[in-house]
């Protein structure tokens, strides 16, 4: 089993790891030869599916295993954060799976060259998983989205979402509609009543190819446009969500009606947007 890399975009790294931070505290990180995959499933909360083209972080990419030259890992996201930012400003930074010759345990090394031409290497701590244990691990099945949109700039949302947990918003009800419209309000709170709107927004066109059933049975299509569809999702889970705003292009928000939000976040550019993508799902109380 080897892995080895150089990292080429610490900047977005590190951003990522951020994001996923406030979310989790472990990682499963699945390493191949098309993609680098970082899942988070808590058993409460929001679930996080991270899809990342090789060339998106790493650069000069060698990897090779018994199973199918894959190679899964359990990764402690608060301690690849820290070692990650101490090696913003350097100018080459390495990172490889070997093994603490003190006690054999398995570690990502981190090794970086700093404007100095000075060597510092940080240690993450890691748990090889095998094939079986991750087997079963897969993304939620969801119905069909009702209505799907672009949302406006993160951190307007969440400015706004940090307005209303200060007055105690346990739960935030968010809507959309195909009209271009969203909208957020507290949700639970009788005796306070806020709600911000936003208009003017874009309902992104439906791929054909990816529609079981076609565009036009689709039930976003078959809805009215002014009908909004609506979640219920924990404030504080969604303001942590919102702080993927540093490093999102455009994040599109599907609106599964009383059964989800699912969120993908798109980290380039529209026309090589699927190489980095992050799919977040927050479920929705039922009312």
């Amino acid at each position: 089993m080897r892995f080895k890399t150089s990292i080429r975009n610490v900047s977005t790294f590190i951003k990522l790891t951020s994001c996923l931070v406030s979310i989790g505290k472990i990682a499963w990180l699945r390493l191949d030869e098309e993609e680098i995959r970082f899942t988070l499933m808590p058993d409460q909360g929001v679930q996080v599916f991270a899809n990342l083209a090789i060339q998106t972080l790493f650069d000069s990419y060698i990897i090779t295993s018994a199973n199918s030259n894959i190679i899964n890992l359990e990764v402690p996201l608060s301690a690849l954060h820290r070692a990650l930012r101490s090696c913003a400003s350097a100018s080459d930074a390495t990172l490889r799976l070997t093994k603490r010759a003190s006690d054999n345990t398995p570690i990502l090394c981190l090794t970086v060259t700093t404007t100095t031409n000075t060597l510092v290497t940080q240690e993450i701590p890691v748990r090889v998983l095998s094939a079986a244990s991750v087997a079963n691990i897969k993304e939620p099945t969801c119905p069909e989205p009702d209505v799907h949109i672009i949302l406006p700039a993160l951190h307007t949302l969440r400015a706004v979402v940090e307005r209303f947990n200060k007055l105690d918003a346990s739960r935030i009800a968010i809507a959309a509609n195909m009209n271009g419209e969203f909208k957020m309000r507290l949700d639970g709170n009788d005796s306070v009543k806020v709600e911000s709107i936003w208009t003017g927004l874009t309902n992104p066109l439906l791929d054909p190819e990816q529609v079981p059933g076609g565009v036009e049975n689709h039930p976003s299509t078959t809805r009215e446009k002014a009908a909004f569809a609506w979640v219920r999702v924990d404030g504080k889970e969604w303001g942590r969500v919102l702080k993927v705003g540093g490093i999102s292009r455009r994040v599109v928000a599907c609106f599964c009606e009383d059964h989800a939000l699912v969120l993908y976040v798109y980290l380039t550019d529209e026309e090589d947007e699927h190489s980095a993508v992050l799919t977040y799902y927050l479920s929705s109380f039922v009312i």
